[in-house]
């Protein structure tokens, strides 16, 4: 079956977002009501289409805690019985949290 995998981030980019991410206050459960805990301040919610299929794949971008902006952005999307999605983050042009080619080729 033909479908797109979305792999997305590293562990070290998930990583540098917790520990640099900018939060914000916690906010009622939709569910129970009881307040959680606070969040990662996002900017903005992109979309990136791709594939045979013409998906929308959610890309994030976040305020860090020193006001600059990581941005996750595609960094590869090989083929296998369709496209899978490799994404790291941007920050001022530096990449951080990038697969590794191995990574990527045994996808």
């Amino acid at each position: 079956m033909r479908c797109t995998q979305f792999v997305g981030l590293t562990d070290e980019a998930r990583d540098f977002l917790d520990k640099n991410v900018s939060m914000v206050g916690s906010h009622p459960c939709p569910h129970c009501g009881k307040m959680t805990e606070e969040i990662a301040e996002k900017v903005d919610d992109g979309r990136f289409t791709i594939g045979m299929f013409d998906e929308e794949i959610p890309l994030s971008t976040f305020r860090l805690r020193d006001g600059r902006i990581a941005k996750e952005v595609v960094q590869a999307e090989p083929w296998s019985s369709g496209p899978v999605i490799f994404t790291c983050l941007e920050v001022e042009g530096l990449r951080i949290g990038e697969w590794s080619q191995e990574a990527i080729d045994n996808a």
